[in-house]
């Protein structure tokens, strides 16, 4: 496998959680997913409307097995095998209103981090400092938490935190999901626009808590060549998932005293 990554690019994501990877799509790339973001708003599309994004927006379904990237992301995997989980797209203006501190690592209870998970974060017009700027706490991610134990931060620098307010057109930061991270609100200027959209990925090894429209979704990816004439076809691989739903409501009615007497 070519190396993509250095030993000391990896050394670091595994101590700090995240690596920066500057204009890695190239501009006429991010201009075809920017006209799908554009089409998107247009059409009324949200964020997480993911079965119309795959269905619809094909610039942007082919992310989800952007071979450079999924190249990177099996080093990181130490060369395990991965499946996709999910993705979303916004563009972003002027009062745009952030998101607090929080960590996306799926897993119901919040317990371990066994195995990996990480996230692709794509800025395709990059950072100014003018919209949602990324803030994270390094190291962050080898601390087990519930997703939302400093929401109530809201978007406060944090003792150690980083904020990330520059980064060229066509920029990508590769987050382990466990991170801590928020997205800052900002007044806007100038006729700039935040083009983000994201992928993330869960190594194989464990059942992973997958969204309820998992199965649809990696059928219609599958079905719309999502996988690159079936190089990539594992990466859509339903059963590594379970229905995340079903069993949140299964743990509430047994999340009594402790739960390692129930195992």
């Amino acid at each position: 496998m070519e190396e993509l990554l250095s030993q000391q690019q990896i050394d670091s994501f595994e101590t700090d959680g995240y690596l920066v990877l500057e204009g890695y799509f190239e501009s006429q790339h991010s201009q075809r997913v920017k006209d799908d973001m554009d089409r998107m708003t247009a059409n009324g599309v949200r964020p997480n409307d993911r079965l119309d994004i795959l269905m619809n927006y094909p610039e942007l379904g082919f992310l989800t097995s952007e071979p450079g990237i999924i190249a990177r992301v099996t080093q990181l995997m130490r060369g395990t095998r991965f499946t996709h989980h999910h993705m979303h797209a916004s563009s972003q203006a002027d009062g745009e209103k952030g998101e607090p501190w929080h960590h996306d690592y799926e897993q119901l209870p919040q317990t371990n981090r066994s195995h990996l998970m990480v996230h692709i974060f794509m800025y395709f017009d990059g950072l100014n400092g003018e919209i949602g700027d990324l803030l994270l706490l390094p190291g962050s991610q080898r601390q087990v938490m519930d997703r939302r134990a400093l929401y109530d931060f809201g978007y406060a620098d944090l003792p150690g935190s980083i904020t990330i307010d520059s980064l060229a057109p066509g920029s990508i930061i590769i987050l382990h999901s466990a991170i801590l991270h928020a997205r800052r609100p900002k007044p806007g200027g100038g006729d700039y626009r935040r083009y983000f959209a994201n992928t993330s990925y869960c190594q194989d090894g464990i059942l992973w808590c997958g969204v309820d429209e998992i199965a649809t979704l990696n059928q219609v990816a599958l079905e719309r060549g999502y996988d690159r004439q079936s190089r990539y076809s594992w990466l859509f691989d339903t059963s590594q998932f379970y229905n995340g739903t079903k069993v949140w409501q299964d743990l509430k009615e047994k999340n009594i005293g402790s739960l390692a007497l129930k195992l």
